[in-house]
């Protein structure tokens, strides 16, 4: 079995992040999460341009728990249905000046209802990331 992508996430909401972390496994690690916007302009760029010493101020992620040598630089980053566009392209821009072939997949709030989910749902937006990330493969 081929080891997990390493992703990073923007979430608003860190019990839902970790139930979507939990659900992306085992094709998908998300090794940081930000849970808001300030956070991730400084975090993100970072961590995708390789410093694997970047704080983790939300403490979400695998490589949270894990020492810097064996912390994994994501290679493309998630964003949930709570986050804007206008922050999207904002953190993207960031991340993409460090990472220039770093994509990223967004699922709105409308993405989970046409999945048949109500609400926050992790299996449907586990489920909506799976298909945006191989639609884009």
């Amino acid at each position: 079995m081929a080891a997990p992508i390493p992703v990073a996430s923007l979430g608003r909401d860190a019990k839902v992040s970790e139930a979507v972390r939990e659900r992306l496994l085992p094709d998908y690690d998300v090794v940081h999460t930000c849970l808001d916007l300030a956070a991730a302009e400084v975090e993100l760029p970072a961590l995708f341009g390789g410093n694997l010493q970047t704080a983790n101020a939300a403490g979400l992620g695998s490589n949270a728990t894990k020492p810097a040598d064996q912390r994994a630089v994501p290679q493309l980053v998630l964003f949930g249905g709570d986050i804007p566009d206008d922050e999207v392209s904002r953190i993207t821009a960031a991340i993409r000046a460090q990472a220039p072939a770093v994509r990223s997949v967004k699922v709105s709030k409308l993405d989970v209802l046409k999945a048949g989910g109500l609400g926050p749902n992790p299996d449907v937006i586990a489920k909506v990331y799976r298909k945006k990330i191989a639609k884009d493969e």
